[in-house]
Parts: structure tokens; sequence; C-alpha cells
């Protein structure tokens, strides 16, 4: 029966096809092989399929005639031309796997480039011992090895199998049904050859071939639907597609949320990102255009024409100040070569080589000259390395806990830091703050005696970092530097608030005036408590470890401001509520780092908040976890490529529209969950401007369902909410603008989505909100579809607000000075009532106008 239908269909396909009636080209594959009469043509006449090595047509029991291959006769098929060719493909066949000679690493169909060695394959089971079905990319030009992982294929059964790339978006389907998703760096364009292999490649290891059927071979240059590859895996005609999408469909009652903007909370200083490490390589080697297309996604906060952010409009840049270990080469024992930094003191201790760490200059320059952001902060991992115990960037092991930098030499270092300071200064750069020391409380050393280590680092005991800030300080005030040191960079939240630790109760120990170490009224110091979120980023912890924080810095005079100054996924806190083993998609992973914004920003009054790495090498287990941009550079730094996950997008959700200045202010919810039930349902964090003339409202939704919120002004007299705007990353949309109504101030937050909701703040223009003396007459002149505005004489009037009767600005005119008369076309409005404002700056008088019908 299978078979009849197989050979009805197919008739009736090319039937269509002959009549020219087929819907549309975009369901026509480029290549279709069914093998139908014992023959290997493609019904688009677009290729030509080789056999090679006994690859022959079989005549199957189930599904008639069909290729088969040999794995003892290492029999393959190669198509004439590179027909998966785009980032925009899909494949889909039917697959028979014959269980004699199977094991690993079978190629069932593969991209291969004999020049580079580069290959994207299919393999149905891979050889890690998880024995999964794989897309597997490896790029030899960039040492770039990636694989989407599925169920196991079975054997010795006919399966449909289909597997579609959208951009870096790779999906593989089993009998209709989607069974992994995932970015890969590198998708069928980036292989260069001119042909596509099956059940073998002879330009490869004989042990990759296999013993195998395959049926209905079809390729598009499209990146097909699922119910697309439904309607293949079921043998129907394929129709339109119906691409997944956000669902806006809410579950329950509304959440009421009233927003207090009079009980302003912190101030917002900045959001930012670091350039450690792989900012030099890229700064140093990219192509140009491509280098700026990377600063404008990240510094850039202005919008596309479609009103789209351009970029994440960071607000702080932390620029690595190197220690020298990139020179040392091996001898650092630095294991990791782009982990090294080159350091601007040369070897003599006297003299500077200010075109050393060039690449990171170049997003330095990016940052704080083309884009003018608010800060920038330069920070160390280790002191030059001529000043510590054994020139080297680490602490060696079994050595005491403490500075690795010679006690001799903190006044050296001291001035080091002044000179950098100084010279960037002189650039045009400057340095705001300078960052000498991160996380104290590790040990930064290697696990044997000679052993090597990952990265620089150092600890430091309280009294070292005392010590440390005086020495720098008294060198700034001699030389009149105006860049403010901050620390600590404690490694979680916990070192500032207790513990007895070399490094520990932080907060107490530095920001205490009655403390002995009391940094407090030094000039270059700044009143900035810094830590880092790692540790501490899910469960309890998120909330009772910073409302601690928050408690213990209130006490204190003055109050210090809250910086997180380094976070990324990198213990296992994000994989709260998931299981072990499951790899979290870039969304999930999105989602964790929001709950952690949310926590330091509503809970620990943060009022700077930044990343860790910008640029990372690609995903870490199939996870995005530590770079908001997966960037790769070529083995001969010729070029490289570059992927924006849902951590940049997500990110951006806060630091395009927080901007420095803004103020947090309180909400309540009509729900009343607390802050930590909140982690598991909806966060919101409000902000607004000093004139509270701008709302920023950004919302997390964990749940699976959509959420809709009412917002509320309270006590704000009549001031109302206008000109709503919303923007959305989740699965399918990334910081987008969408279009929806806020005529009655309700709020839809998607399923596992972060959103940003904003809207000017201004006054309810309303028909009751009548001036008692009106300064200007206005009616409707229905010959030319025209309403008609007179000013009285010396109005002093300024513009012309339209709204509807809901509140809703339709359109500004400007009254330049003099005018008597003023025309606004309304042919575009339907029938009703209108109000018009005229503004001078200060008062509002209003009056009504009717339209009628056209």
């Amino acid at each position: 029966m299978r078979l009849l239908l197989k050979i009805l269909i197919t008739v009736i396909y090319l039937s269509l096809i002959e009549r020219n009636i087929v819907a549309q080209d975009y369901y026509t594959p480029i290549a279709s092989y069914s093998f139908d009469n014992d023959s290997a043509v493609d019904e688009m006449v677009n290729s030509v399929i080789n056999l090679y090595n006994q690859a022959s047509l079989y005549n199957d029991s189930q599904r008639g005639s069909v290729l088969r291959f040999s794995a003892e006769s290492k029999s393959y098929a190669v198509f004439n031309k590179k027909l998966l060719d785009s980032d925009s493909c899909s494949i889909s066949f039917f697959f028979y796997w014959e269980s004699n000679n199977a094991s690993s690493w079978h190629q069932l169909f593969e991209l291969h480039d004999p020049d580079t060695n580069n290959n994207l394959f299919f393999t149905p089971q891979n050889g890690w011992g998880n024995n999964m079905s794989s897309v597997i990319s490896d790029n030899k030009e960039y040492s770039n090895y990636e694989a989407l992982n599925a169920r196991p294929i079975v054997k010795n059964t006919w399966l449909h199998v289909a597997i579609t790339f959208a951009d870096k978006l790779a999906t593989i389907y089993v009998d209709g049904e989607e069974v992994s998703r995932g970015y890969i760096m590198f998708t069928p364009k980036s292989v260069q050859t001119n042909s596509l292999y099956l059940g073998g490649n002879p330009n490869r290891s004989n042990n990759y071939y296999m013993s195998a059927r395959l049926d209905d071979i079809k390729i598009f240059n499209k990146s097909l639907s699922a119910n697309q590859i439904q309607a293949l895996a079921r043998e129907t005609q394929i129709p339109a597609p119906e691409n997944n999408k956000t669902r806006w469909e809410t579950a329950g009652n509304p959440i009421q949320i009233e927003i207090d903007i009079t009980d302003k909370k912190q101030t917002i200083q900045n959001f930012g990102s670091s350039d450690g490490w792989n900012a030099e390589r890229i700064g140093k080697y990219w192509p140009e255009t491509k280098k700026e297309k990377l600063a404008e996604l990240l510094f850039s906060s202005e919008k596309d024409a479609h009103g789209n952010p351009k970029g994440l409009g960071l607000s702080a840049w932390r620029f690595n100040i190197g220690a020298g270990t990139a020179e040392q080469e091996e001898a650092s024992r630095i294991t990791q070569e782009w982990r090294r930094t080159e350091c601007f003191l040369n070897a003599d201790g006297k003299n500077y080589n200010w075109n050393k760490q060039a690449g990171q200059q170049w997003f330095l320059k990016q940052a704080a000259v083309n884009y003018n952001i608010n800060h920038i902060i330069g920070w160390q991992n280790s002191p030059p390395v001529l000043y510590t115990d054994n020139n080297l960037g680490f602490r060696e092991y079994g050595a005491a806990m403490s500075t690795i930098l010679k006690q001799e030499y903190f006044d050296d270092f001291a001035r080091f830091l002044a000179e950098v300071s100084k010279h960037f200064k002189n650039e045009g750069i400057k340095i705001d703050y300078i960052s000498p020391l991160n996380e104290p409380q590790y040990a930064w050393a290697p696990s044997e005696v000679g052993g090597n280590v990952s990265q620089e680092g150092t600890p430091w005991t309280n009294q070292e970092i005392h010590d440390v800030v005086v020495a720098i300080d008294n060198e700034f005030t001699k030389q009149n530097i105006d860049t403010k040191l901050f620390i600590s960079e404690a490694g979680s939240i916990s070192y500032h608030i207790g513990g007895t630790g070399h490094a520990s109760n932080q907060l107490d120990n530095f920001w205490n005036q009655n403390s002995t170490l009391s940094l407090v009224g030094t000039p270059s110091f700044s009143n900035i408590v810094s830590y880092h979120s790692y540790w501490k980023d899910f469960g309890s912890a998120l909330e009772s470890e910073r409302k601690t924080f928050l408690d213990q810095s209130l006490q204190l005079d003055p109050v210090p401001m809250a910086w997180q100054t380094e976070y990324s996924l990198l213990g296992g806190g994000y994989r709260d509520g998931y299981a072990d083993g499951y790899v979290l998609t870039e969304m999930e992973c999105a989602l964790s780092l929001s709950k952690v914004l949310m926590a330091d920003l509503n809970v620990a009054n943060t009022t700077g908040w930044q990343w860790w790495s910008t640029f990372g090498q690609g995903k870490h287990g199939g996870e995005s976890r530590f770079a908001l941009i997966e960037a790769l550079t070529k083995n001969d730094n010729s070029d490289g490529d570059y992927h924006l996950n849902k951590l940049f997008y997500t990110l951006g959700n806060f630091s395009h529209f927080i901007r420095p200045g803004m103020k947090r202010v309180s909400y309540t919810r009509s729900d009343n969950l607390t802050i930590s039930e909140e982690t598991s349902d909806i966060i919101y964090s409000v902000y607004t401007d000093d004139n509270e003339k701008k709302l920023v409202l950004v919302g997390a939704n964990y749940t699976n369902e959509a959420i809709e919120s009412k917002i509320l002004l309270k006590g704000v007299g009549d001031k109302r909410l206008q000109n709503a705007q919303l923007y959305l990353t989740d699965e399918f949309a990334n910081l987008s603008k969408q279009e929806f109504d806020f005529s009655s101030n309700n709020l839809i937050v998607p399923a596992l989505s972060v959103i940003t909701y904003t809207a000017d703040i201004s006054s309810n223009i309303s028909a009751n909100s009548f001036l008692k003396v009106p300064e200007f007459k206005a009616y409707y002149n229905k010959i030319n579809n025209d309403i008609i505005v007179r000013f009285k004489e010396n109005s002093s009037l300024k513009e012309i607000r339209l709204y509807n009767t809901t509140g809703n600005l339709l359109s500004v005119n400007p009254i330049s000075k003099g005018l008597r008369e003023m025309t606004i076309r309304s042919s575009h409005l339907v029938q009703g009532v209108y109000l018009l404002a005229g503004i001078d700056g200060v008062n509002v008088s209003t009056t009504k106008v009717m339209v009628s019908s056209h």
C-alpha cells in the first residue's frame, strides 16, 4: 500500500510540474530523487548523482526502488554540485540503516572541502558513548568542532530524516518530529566544496562508509518549517509554512502592577561588559568593516529604521590592563595562549610601548571616543610580571595566600597605573576607574609544584588591599590623576557580608570608618563596593545574600554604591530547576541570566552591572554560558565569524533602555508574590528619569504561559502613560519591537521571554481639562477633510497635539511664531470626537472637534 501511495503521489507531483500549477516555487525542491523506475534521475533536472563502488538501485519490499550502499564495498554517491550551499537550506530523505557493519561515525551525508579538510556531516550514531545521532560541523580553518545531538537512529527500520539550516540555527527531525535544535557557528555555506557525498567519502577515512538505503531525497534552498517537514515525512503535498512564533494568548486573570514613580531607589550608573580575553585577537586582526559592526552592536544606543535597537547601548567598558604574560609565551606557564596579556611596560622597567594590546585598544577607542560611553574601567588580574614573585602572573603552588606583588614594588605598581591613566587621557580616552585587583579570595595557583594554570590571577589579604590602594592613591594625588579606584571585585557577594578568611567581611573592613582598614575619605578611592554574582545565583541566595548586603550597606556612612562587575554562567546555579545532563537552550540560559540581573537590581540595589567576557570562542558544552557574542578567528588571523546569542539580546533588554541617570522605582503586584516566588513566575524592574517623563519596565516571564499585567501609576495626579512601545526577546524574537495595542494599559509578557516596555509619562489630556480662556479655536472642514485651528493674537502656544479620546497621541504640530491659522490633515481619521491640546511648555489648553464621515 505504501509503495502504491508513493507511486501515485510522484505521478501527481510530476503532472503538476508539467502543467506548471505547483503553488509556489518556495515549496519546490532544487533536487528530487525518487529512484522510481530503477532510475537515479533528478526530477528537477538541476543535478546529477553519480554512484560508485557498487552503490546501486535496489528493490526494497516496502518502498520499491531505492538507493543502497554497502560498507563492505565502500560504496558511495556524489552529486555533481554542492546543493546544500547556503545558511538557509534543507535536506529530506527516507533512511534504512542496515545492521551489518554498523558502528559509530558513519557519515550518511557529508560536505567536505579537500583543500581545507573542513566538513559538515550527519551521522546516525556518534562515538562519544551516548550513541546519539548528530549533525557535526568541523571547521579546520577555525579549529572549531561542534555537534548538534539528537536521539539515536534505530536500525532495520525505514525512518524519515530531515535537517534544516536557518542562518546558524540547525534542526533535526525524525519521522516529522523535531528531535534537536541548536545554533552552530558554521553551516553548509561555510564549507567550500563542489560536491555533496552520500554513504561515504573517498577523501576521508574508510571507517566512515555504511550499509544503508535512501529514498526520496529532496534538497531545498530554503529552511522548511516544522509542518512542511511533517508533510514530507507523511509523503503529502508540502503546505504553506506555519512558522513557530510567539504566542500572546494568556491564561488566568491579569496581574495589576502599581508603579510608584515617586518612590525612587538607586540611580543607575551603567551596564557594561569586558574585553577579556578575546577582544585582543578580534580587534587586531579582523576586517575593519566587521569590527565596526561589532562596535555598533555593543555600543550603539540608536534605533534602526524599523524602531529596533542597533546595539546593546553599553554604558561601561572594562579594559584589561595586561601583565606581560603574553611576552613570556610558554614560559608564562599559562596554558591557553589567548588568556595571556601583553604589558605596556617593557622588561627594563623604565620604558613603555603603547602599541601593545593593539586589539583591545581598538575596542577601547570605539567605546570611549566614537561612542562616548559613560564609564571606562581599567582592570587587572595580575600586576606587571616584572613586579611579581618569580616573575609570574599567578601564585606558585604552596606559596602563602597573599599577593604576588612584591612589597618593594607597591609604589612602582602605583606609578605604572598612573602612567597608563595619563597616557590614555592624552589620547582623548579618560579611564574613569581602575580596579587594581580581582577576586582576592581565590588561590590562583597550579595544583602541583611547577604546574601550569589557565589564567593570570593573585590572591590579596585585606591588609594588602588597603596598603596597595593607599600606595596608588598617594601616587595619583601627587601626579594629579583624576582616575578613581574601586575594589574589591569580590569573588562572591558573600565575601562582603561576613567570614573570617584572608579577604572576607570586606564591606565592614573597607567602608566602615571605625575599621582600621577603612579607606573612606581616601581621595582617589571611589565610594563603590564591587562584587561578582557567581555562586549566589540561584535559590534562596538570590534574595537573602543580596538583602543582607544591602542592609549592611545602608548602615554605613556614607552609603556606598554597589556594582556587580563580573558575571557569566560559571557555576551550576544557572541550571537550577533543570535535570542533570539536560542541555539548556540559548533562551533558557538567557532567562537564568535575567534572574541574576533582576536580583542584583531589585534586591542589592546595584547601580552598575557588568558582564564578564564579551567575546567567547563558541559555546561551552553546547550551551551559551560565557560570552555575549560567540566569535571565532581563523587560524591564519585573516578573518572571523560571530553569532549573537540570547544572552546578548537579553542584556540589551536592560542596557539599551535603562540609561545612566535613571532611577529604579518601586512597584506592587496584586497577586502579592514575594521576591523569591517571582523567580518562578514573572519579575519586573521599573525605572524613570529625573523629570519623571519616561518609564522603562523590564519583565522576565519564567512560566510556560503568557502573562497579562495591567500597568497603573500610583499617586501621580493627572499623569498617564502614552506612546508605549514593547521590545521582546524570546525563542523567536531578538530584542525586536512589537506591534501591540496599549490602549487599556495592559501588557502581555509571552512565555519564557524577556520584554522591555517603554512609555512617556505625560499630563492626562481629556475632555475635562479645558482652560477657562482657550487660546485657540478649531473646527472640521468637511470639504477638504481638514481640521482648521485658529489662534488668538500674540498666542504663546508652542505646538498643537492631536489625540483620540483614549489619550493616544496621533500627531504633533509645531506652531511657528506669529502663525494665526493651522491646517491638520484628517482624511485618515475615522469618524468621531478628537481632542486638540495647545501647549506652551507649562500650561495646556484643550478643545474638542468632531470629525464626520468623509
